[in-house]
């Protein structure tokens, strides 16, 4: 910023135009990559001059990488990028998360870039916690609500430098962002489409990581970020991740993942690493006890029916409320309604059930008292898991959710005894370790 305005700048970065083709000789993993290739790209890829409005699914810098793992050719769309929802089993990849390397193309997840004089002290405006004890290279889960103290969004913000920053949603804010900004010196970018990203999570993940170069990535701490040059390819590393698992999530431009992914793969073969999908990356979350955006609770622009916005403390991130703080938006409407019982919360239950479960009614005593947002079956616990919103007065006693089933041309209902978790179903001892451990035998 010049200085000459304090209006907030926008921009949807485009991608760049292509790199030129990498030397074979400085670039071993071309050989990984060329087969990766060999996948029909007129299946996947979208013509250079066709027009992004013309285009019915987007596709991610890696698509042609990740098809080539997948035995499945089962899609999903997340964020409108067309991304693998399961490319072997989910059983086999739930293994590979929990105990070896699973590796995912995160890229459709939305990126902001935030930088200028007053970056930092927006953002301090904008998120419920505190960004100024934020330091360079490190990140911190961050949740922003509007004026009545209904959360607008969740996500992870890091601090690249000084007066740089990037939020990581699981949706778009851009209008909110910009609203937010009104007086403050700061430029906003959606750099969502010109920023790729990887996770690679699981107990082996830190030795896939040092293998393939990422030199003393085992003294990471939880949190913790940092640049690494790995074969002329900038890669900014976190230890990040929804998974409960060590993990770290790679950031870097377009061009260069297909040849990062090869490489891990490379590296990473004796650490047991495989790619895995988007249904992987629910399942851990759900274990976790994560909500997810437009998936477990909605936010306050999006919700039809103002009922069904939610407070931080009804999500279960009071811990990311800092109240005794500086003043953001929402301050004083939470401060009422900390004092106040919770219209519902956000919970995970568990059930002696196998098949998945999805907007089922959660009761009581044979009343509805909530539903069923999302669920997975815990391979780990043999236990269906579930997130879901029930009204506060129910959140104690006996529960059940109620599960209908076609018979024919009938409906049988079945009401399946729940448990109400307290605590996250999984967490790895190792996601807090530092140093990770490099062995597999760890």
């Amino acid at each position: 910023m010049n200085g000459e305005s304090d209006m907030a700048l926008a921009e949807q970065v485009e991608p760049g135009e292509a790199a030129e083709a990498p030397d074979a000789a400085e670039h071993p993993d071309l050989d990984r990559l060329e087969a990766t290739a060999e996948v029909d790209p007129d299946l996947f890829a979208h013509a250079s001059d066709e027009p992004p409005f013309g285009r019915r699914v987007l596709t991610t810098p890696l698509h042609l990488s990740v098809a080539a793992e997948s035995s499945t050719n089962l899609w999903t769309d997340w964020n409108g990028y067309t991304t693998p929802e399961i490319l072997t089993s989910l059983d086999d990849e739930y293994r590979v998360l929990r105990h070896a390397a699973a590796l995912g193309d995160i890229s459709p997840i939305v990126k902001y870039r935030i930088s200028g004089r007053d970056a930092g002290a927006y953002l301090d405006r904008l998120v419920t916690g505190n960004v100024m004890q934020l330091s360079v290279d490190e990140a911190m889960p961050v949740v922003f609500c509007e004026d009545r103290g209904f959360v607008v969004g969740d996500g992870h913000l890091f601090r690249l430098g000084e007066g740089e920053y990037r939020l990581v949603t699981e949706e778009t804010h851009l209008a909110w962002l910009l609203d937010s900004a009104l007086g403050f010196q700061v430029r906003i970018e959606d750099v969502s489409a010109t920023l790729a990203a990887l996770s690679l999570q699981g107990p082996h993940a830190a030795a896939v990581l040092n293998a393939a170069g990422f030199c003393e990535i085992e003294t990471l701490r939880p949190y913790g970020a940092r640049w690494f040059d790995i074969s002329g390819m900038p890669v900014y590393a976190s230890r990040t991740g929804a998974t409960g698992e060590l993990g770290y999530e790679l950031w870097l431009d377009p061009e260069d993942a297909p040849m990062l992914w090869a490489r891990l793969f490379d590296k990473g073969a004796e650490f047991g690493i495989a790619a895995t999908g988007f249904a992987l990356r629910e399942l851990a979350r759900i274990e976790v006890g994560i909500p997810r955006a437009g998936c477990d609770y909605l936010g306050a622009f999006t919700a039809v029916d103002p009922a069904d916005a939610s407070t931080p403390f009804e999500l279960g991130l009071a811990s990311l409320v800092d109240l005794d703080g500086g003043h953001f938006t929402g301050r004083e409407a939470l401060r009422r309604l900390k004092q106040r019982e919770p219209r519902h919360l956000v919970v995970a239950l568990a059930l002696d059930f196998p098949e998945p479960i999805q907007f089922c009614a959660i009761e009581r005593d044979g009343g509805i008292e909530g539903i069923v947002t999302s669920s997975g079956f815990s391979q780990a616990l043999g236990v269906n898991l579930a997130l879901g919103r029930l009204r506060y007065a129910a959140s104690v006693g006996a529960l059940a959710v109620g599960v209908d089933f076609r018979e024919g041309l009938r409906v049988r209902r079945l009401k399946i005894p729940a448990r109400l978790l307290t605590e996250p179903a999984i967490i790895s001892p190792l996601r807090h370790t530092v140093p990770a451990p490099l062995l597999a035998d760890y």
